[in-house]
């Protein structure tokens, strides 16, 4: 009998197991789009630090 019962946790162990991979699957091409999206709004920022500074000053209103 325990053999049988042992057999029935590893069954349910292995379904929630595959289950938890197919949606790891799923999740996987979202995560690498906001990565890549990430990456490319990094890149940008980088690149507008990199440009000499701007000779204008804001003026700010008194009130």
């Amino acid at each position: 009998m325990r053999l049988r019962e042992t057999i029935s946790k590893l069954k349910k162990t292995i379904a929630n197991k595959n289950k938890e991979l197919a949606q790891i699957r799923e999740d996987v091409p979202a995560l690498v789009r906001a990565v890549h999206q990430l990456t490319l709004e990094n890149q940008e920022l980088r690149e507008q630090l990199e440009l000499p500074a701007s000779n204008v000053t804001p003026v700010h209103r008194v009130r």
